[in-house]
């Protein structure tokens, strides 16, 4: 409408700078009064030579060029002018030469339009006011452009502060990324819990660009916040599956595969959620030991009440191991016969390369395929090394179990605990201990009084002391089902039933801090309804050997608890902790 208006209303148009290009002093002149009065800033040249100089310094909105001219002609300085300068600007010959001949050389020199002389001053006028309008839209367009990418610029920048993959700096963790567009619907997220587990999230929203992009920025904060505070996966796809639910416009959903390592016991937990399967590989990558399909549908798909947060369990063993993570961007890039690369592609090719680390090799594999252009989805791949932890039964130089008889005062380095500072019980019946993710929430607790002092290793002696009294004591678990083949996987697929099922049941924690000048102590007091365990026996196992996959969590609590102390059948337990000792 506004072009419209201007194009019937030659006042609405803006005067252009234009540059008056011609060997002849008496045509110069005629030119520059006619524009002068039609309201335009002129400028003048006599020669191409000149006229380059002039569109450099005065950079004219319009160039009326002479054909005819000594030395450079007009088509060679327009021919010249289109190479020098990139944006765009009408030109109009003018000529006494009225051949079509002339008229086509004009053209293909890069010229716009074509007068004959003498100029008619009313067809010139109506001839800038066409190009008036034209510079006006494109005006216009430009500087929407430009509105647009300052907007993509902030967009982008926005994006990367919510996904922080730039902050990824993990020694297990190697990835690539590459995006199919300005913006990606991949996303990968890397954190460690306070006990020190690895979290690592691989996501694939459907379709790419800004809005892929923007599908996977609900999945940021629920992961890293969650993960800081020591939360385990199930709890975490199912928040992020709760705003991705309630987030995103239907039909959007996100893919997703969320693991879970734990270092130290050589433990794997995975929810896969509609990506390609997490391999479990040799270090060198030839060897496939374990495929941790997708067993769930995506994030977003069903709400909480459908939502399926089981996990998949796997014991690494005693050798190291690579886990490979990857968006269906890696398996579904074309190959030269029109077959798609898949897992077993990537892995054969990748057996091929001279380089030493499996990552490299795969890397080199997507690359070579994409041949420098952009892949056709977003590609992203993650792996990560797993190396069995050193277990040597020397090490252990503490004395197993502290009797209950000792108290606060006479573990004090003091001498004397002094009084109490602070002090909280909570008592979980079979309801919570279905539902809560019970240790984080303690640790929160904690945290209000002591800040950050000795989280990861509070985590731990909660965490150990907690899963005992549910596991062995509540759910009367037997530990040495995890030493049978595919143990793990049935030691979890059993706790989850027996949770599920569970109507009667109860722990009682209490956690009492003591002033003291210098050691920060803490009692903690677990009570579980159950009847019992084998603790003596449990904490033997995890001393005497590596091989079993139990009893290796009282072993650990008893090098970090100050004291620990099982009573009775094992439904009680004693330890004292030092907040301030590393």
């Amino acid at each position: 409408m506004i072009a419209f208006e201007r194009a019937m209303n030659p006042n609405l148009l803006s005067p252009l700078k234009i540059l008056v290009v011609d060997d002849s002093n008496v045509n110069r002149q005629l030119l520059k009064a006619m524009l002068d009065k039609m309201g335009h800033q002129t400028a003048i040249a006599e020669s191409g030579p000149e006229a380059l100089e002039r569109c450099a310094e005065e950079m004219p909105e319009l160039v009326l060029m002479d054909v005819a001219m000594p030395g450079m002609s007009g088509f060679d300085a327009v021919r010249e002018l289109r190479n020098r300068v990139t944006h765009w600007f009408p030109v109009i010959f003018l000529s006494a030469h009225t051949e079509n001949q002339y008229v086509l050389q004009g053209l293909r020199a890069g010229g716009d339009d074509y007068l004959f002389k003498p100029v008619s001053r009313e067809i010139l006028q109506a001839k800038i006011q066409l190009f008036q309008i034209r510079l006006s839209q494109n005006k216009r367009l430009q500087d929407y452009r430009s509105r647009i990418e300052d907007e993509a610029d902030t967009a982008r920048e926005f994006i990367r502060q919510f996904t922080a993959m730039d902050k990824i700096n993990d020694p297990l963790v190697r990835y690539f990324f590459k995006a199919a567009d300005n913006f990606s619907g991949d996303l990968i997220a890397v954190a460690r819990k306070p006990d020190n587990s690895l979290h690592v999230l691989l996501a694939d929203s459907a379709g790419h660009g800004l809005t892929a992009a923007l599908a996977v920025i609900p999945l940021t904060q629920p992961f890293y916040q969650m993960t800081a505070k020591g939360f385990d996966i199930p709890a975490i796809v199912r928040e992020i599956n709760r705003r991705v639910r309630d987030y995103l416009p239907l039909p959007r959903f996100v893919a997703a595969v969320m693991l879970s390592l734990n270092p130290d016991t050589g433990t794997v937990q995975v929810w896969n959620g509609g990506c390609p399967a997490v391999l479990l590989l040799s270090p060198d990558g030839t060897a496939v030991e374990h495929c941790f399909s997708s067993r769930q549908l995506p994030l977003g798909v069903v709400g909480p009440t459908d939502f399926d947060a089981s996990l998949e369990y796997y014991n690494l063993g005693d050798t190291p191991k690579t886990l490979m993570l990857c968006s269906d961007g890696v398996t579904e890039i074309g190959t030269a016969d029109g077959r798609l690369l898949e897992h077993s592609g990537l892995l054969s090719e990748a057996q091929l390369s001279s380089s030493e680390q499996l990552f490299d090799r795969v890397v080199g594999v997507i690359e070579s395929k994409l041949m420098g252009a952009s892949p056709q989805d977003d590609v992203a791949l993650v792996t990560v090394a797993y190396q069995p932890p050193e277990r040597d039964a020397a090490k252990q130089t503490k004395p197993p179990l502290i009797p209950i008889s000792q108290n606060a005062d006479e573990l004090c380095s003091q001498g004397k605990a002094g009084n109490i500072s602070w002090s909280f019980s909570v008592t979980m019946t079979a309801p919570q201990l279905k539902r809560l993710d019970v240790v984080p929430f303690l640790l929160g607790i904690t945290g209000q009084f002591e800040g950050g002092n000795a989280e990861g290793k509070l985590f731990l002696v909660l965490s150990e002391l907690f899963n005992n009294a549910l596991d062995h004591g509540v759910l009367k678990l037997d530990s040495t089902l995890k030493n049978q083949p595919d143990g793990m996987e049935l030691y979890y697929s059993e706790r989850a039933a027996r949770l599920a099922e569970l109507q009667h049941g109860q722990i009682d924690m209490h956690l009492e801090r003591y002033e003291c000048e210098t050691c920060g102590c803490l009692k903690i007091t677990i009570k579980d309804s159950g009847d019992g365990f084998d603790y003596a026996g449990q904490f033997g196992a995890g001393l005497k050997s590596n091989h079993q996959r139990h009893g290796r969590g009282i072993a650990l609590l008893n090098t970090i608890a100050s004291a620990l102390h099982y009573s009775g059948n094992g439904s009680q337990a004693l330890a004292y902790v030092d907040l301030w000792k590393a």
